[in-house]
């Protein structure tokens, strides 16, 4: 899905068993109302399955599902973990470091373009010709975006899924789509590991005060001077790791412009970036120098590879980097092997697991 512009367009040690609403009392509601859609009539597999999206679209999927076209990256890394050899190929081209990190045959997928984009996205005829037996798309679920769905799928027969993209969602949602999808295995193993990840952190965070949260700015855009925004589907990561995003809402925008005086005078205690650019940019600038981060040494540069651990796409490869954002805002509370983890991850979201060398590279400078 694209993204608008404000202009416009100890992690517990032991990780009990408690459910994330449960640890978030104030988030239940939210939750509830995020998390649930019904697959309706039968089990997936079985003639005339019809489930219920996220925007309570009622879609009849058909008796077997193939082959699936991913609408944008968020979708691509959602059908990816979960039924790889289903996928189609990738929205966009992959770079070689991510590639290098994915199995062979993967990597090889071919690039079919997106649904949505700056230049009008897949036509209807190009869409039929790739021949899926399902589109579906993960993201933000907002008017123009179910008049796609309706769109497409009225002109091109097939039928299309649009889901909630919202990290906190994420055990349902892999839960839910690996029975549609005809992955259930797959898809409960990986919504335990999300399950378990957010209710950990959420536990963990429970034992630091509101006054004690940190303050982020991060950093994206040639000079560091775009950020998200407080609220935004790409914002959610710093909030679900107890950090409290500098930048305010802007109506529905995602993305903002800001100036080197507006950060200055916001003044975060953290800044993050998942640009190396930026990161040699802020740390050499003198006008960022002054900046509280920068003096108590805290500009992190996060992981990017083979999908952004903290940016985009938006989906649930940012489960890992929530687990990486965390350890570093509050090391004296989450101190897990990171090394261990990003194994795990890796094996089960992107079917194999780093080398050693691998996770060197991944985790520098700040592993």
């Amino acid at each position: 899905m694209s993204m608008k512009t404000a202009d416009g367009r100890s992690r517990a040690t032991t990780r009990p068993a408690v459910r994330w609403a449960d640890a978030c009392p104030s988030r239940a509601a939210l939750l509830l109302a995020l998390l649930v859609w019904t697959v309706l009539t039968a089990p997936a597999g079985a003639a005339g399955t019809t489930v219920t999206d996220s925007a309570g679209r009622k879609v009849q999927l058909p008796s077997e599902i193939h082959r699936i076209l991913a609408a944008g990256p968020p979708a691509a890394a959602m059908v990816y973990a979960l039924a790889p050899d289903k996928l189609i190929g990738w929205p966009h081209g992959l770079e070689p470091g991510a590639l290098a990190l994915l199995p062979a045959k993967y990597a090889a997928l071919p690039v079919v373009g997106r649904l949505t984009s700056k230049t009008g996205g897949l036509t209807p005829t190009e869409i039929s010709a790739l021949r899926p037996d399902v589109i579906v798309d993960i993201g933000d679920v907002e008017p123009r975006y179910v008049a796609l769905a309706n769109r497409l799928q009225a002109e091109t027969g097939i039928p299309y899924l649009l889901f909630d993209g919202s990290l906190a969602g994420s055990p349902a949602r892999l839960r839910g789509l690996g029975e549609v999808l005809g992955a259930a295995d797959g898809g409960e193993a990986a919504a335990n590991y999300a399950a378990r990840e957010l209710n950990a952190i959420a536990l963990g965070l429970a034992t630091i005060p509101q006054a004690q949260r940190l303050r982020i700015y991060y950093a994206r855009g040639a000079m560091g001077l775009e950020t998200v925004t407080s609220g935004s589907l790409l914002g959610e990561v710093f909030a679900l790791a107890g950090g409290v995003n500098v930048v305010p809402a802007s109506g529905d925008a995602e993305i903002a412009k800001v100036s080197l005086a507006q950060i200055q005078d916001w003044n975060p205690d953290v800044i993050v970036t998942e640009d190396p650019a930026i990161f040699r940019r802020i740390a050499a600038d003198s006008q960022w120098a002054s900046l509280k981060a920068l003096q108590d040494k805290r500009l992190y540069l996060a992981p990017e590879l083979p999908f952004g651990w903290i940016d985009e796409p938006p989906g649930v490869n940012r489960l890992l980097g929530l687990s990486w954002l965390v350890e570093r805002l509050y090391p004296a509370v989450f101190r897990d092997d990171l090394r261990k983890e990003a194994k795990e991850f890796f094996q089960l979201f992107y079917h194999r697991a780093p080398s050693e060398s691998e996770l060197d590279g991944l985790l520098a400078p700040n592993g």
